[in-house]
């Protein structure tokens, strides 16, 4: 992305306008904020503080932000996507082609996994089932459905979770490994990680929560999981959405793109590509932590 250019000064007052708004409603302790149009930063704001207890900690141009599950989308979908590309894995594999007993699920794919129409519950709490971490993908498939497979959208972390699961099968290697070398380098997202170093700066998420995941089944799967871990700043952000708005230019290939932003679900509760939330204005995804990303069309 080239430098920042001068915005409009009418959408910078109006966005300096709606940050501070939120700062003094309450409704965010702290921001980091960009907009861009192609390759052209318009906009960049921090303000507030990353940390409100035990003590007030101002935010930083270069703090990592716990990405929730914008994760699906900057770390296993986009690792899936490149993998499928080098022949690895297909969205039309099962998951009887990856565990050795389903329980019922065999014939659920890979691309239902990634569009949420698995049927997989959404959530569940891995951590309060008496489990080990090398068991939840087992315990995961033991869960009857939440919805009949391929009758509706429900989006669910523990599907995303087995999708973790299969990339390091199918690699041999972690998830954060996999995700490093197949998005964060290539995009030269140079702080983005899993389980930040304990010098990071990072934003608390809750009370005192700071560089740990706040999700608790990403957390008890030691902070590696399919749906939540990443942790990044926003000039890794920057780096991605760039990507995303030149359509995976120099990233992904054209009908990969175009195959993961194709609508996959007409008709159904929402609009999902490969990973992707789509709306009438684009793409992007949304996390508990209160991270965003939208991309327009």
């Amino acid at each position: 992305m080239v430098p920042l250019q001068p915005a409009d000064a009418v959408m910078t007052e109006k966005l300096n306008a709606l940050l501070d708004k939120g700062l003094q409603d309450g409704v965010f302790p702290g921001y980091h904020a960009a907009v861009g149009e192609g390759d052209t930063l318009l906009y960049t704001s921090f303000g507030g503080n990353l940390a409100l207890y035990p003590e007030r900690v101002p935010m930083t141009e270069n703090a990592l932000f716990d990405m929730a599950s914008l994760s699906k989308l900057m770390g296993t979908t986009m690792a899936f996507l490149r993998l499928y590309e080098q022949g690895k894995v297909s969205p039309e594999q099962t998951l009887a082609e990856f565990f050795p007993e389903c329980y019922g699920k065999e014939e659920i794919t890979l691309h239902q996994l990634l569009t949420h129409t698995s049927g997989i519950k959404a959530h569940f709490p891995l951590w309060l089932r008496g489990i080990t971490p090398d068991m939840a993908a087992e315990t995961i498939l033991k869960e009857p459905l939440g919805l009949p497979t391929g009758q509706g959208v429900v989006y669910s972390c523990m599907g995303f979770i087995l999708l973790g699961k299969i990339l390091e099968q199918i690699e041999g290697q972690p998830l954060d490994a996999i995700v490093r070398r197949e998005v964060f380098l290539p995009l030269g997202m140079e702080t983005a990680c899993y389980n930040p170093p304990a010098d990071a700066l990072c934003v608390a998420t809750e009370g005192e929560i700071r560089g740990t995941v706040h999700d608790e089944n990403a957390a008890f799967l030691g902070g590696i999981s399919g749906n939540a871990g990443v942790f990044a700043s926003m000039a890794d952000c920057i780096k991605f959405a760039t990507m995303l708005a030149r359509g995976g230019e120099g990233y992904l290939q054209p009908e990969t793109f175009a195959k993961a932003i194709r609508n996959d679900t007409p008709g159904m509760e929402e609009n999902r590509g490969l990973g992707f939330q789509l709306c009438s204005f684009g793409m992007g995804h949304t996390a508990f932590t209160g991270t965003s990303l939208s991309v327009n069309d």
